[in-house]
């Protein structure tokens, strides 16, 4: 390392970005791990797992949200702090609703290509958080944009993973429960994917503000 290399900066808020993102990666990897090996009676314990992991992640939320109403200076704007807590929240959020739709709906089967989509879900989750991790970075948009590239790559996949899935299951499925079923758990892994592009957009945002 030379002599003049430029710190990084370190915050509390900038570290409980990706500490926060990390909720929604181990309630994503608990539900494939369901998925992988999927039995209709453990619905409901894969339910009561991820909601813990939730409600942990809402508690670490409300702690840093506590401590901005406090803090007489923040290092950005004390809007995208609270703005970027919101949308890391929503991902969690959004992991969470598929355990609980599979719950309400009682699942006695996967819909095709629940496993795949869900790998790549929870690939999208994980760069998300890598890219929180860089968010001390967010000033320097050689190191910030291409983790925000990879998020959007991945989102962008998921559109065609949905895209394909729902067409065949409108073609070729007659049951309109299956149907209905099936379209849930796409939908829902597709928002998912699109809450991690909106938390890398707004990082984004946030290195245009800075720059």
């Amino acid at each position: 390392m030379g002599l003049f290399t430029k710190k990084k900066k370190s915050n509390y808020y900038y570290e409980s970005f990706s500490r926060l993102c990390h909720y929604a990666v181990l309630c994503g990897e608990t539900i494939l791990s369901f998925f992988e090996s999927f039995n209709s009676e453990g619905i409901a314990a894969c339910k009561k797992s991820v909601h813990e992991l939730e409600h942990q992640g809402d508690c670490a939320k409300h702690e840093v949200t506590a401590k901005l109403t406090l803090e007489f200076m923040t290092p950005i704007d004390r809007e995208d702090i609270l703005s970027l807590l919101r949308m890391i929240d929503n991902v969690t959020d959004a992991v969470e609703e598929i355990s609980l739709k599979l719950y309400i709906y009682d699942y006695k089967e996967l819909p095709k290509d629940s496993i795949p989509f869900m790998k790549l879900i929870v690939d999208c989750i994980k760069k998300t958080e890598e890219c929180l991790v860089h968010f001390n970075e967010f000033e320097d948009s050689k190191v910030i944009l291409p983790y925000i590239k990879q998020v959007i790559e991945l989102e962008e996949k998921s559109d065609d993973i949905y895209e394909a899935d729902m067409r065949e299951l409108y073609v070729n499925e007659k049951d309109p429960l299956k149907i209905r079923k099936a379209e849930t758990i796409y939908t829902l892994l597709e928002e998912t994917a699109d809450s991690c592009r909106e938390v890398c957009k707004f990082v984004e945002t946030i290195m245009f503000k800075n720059l």
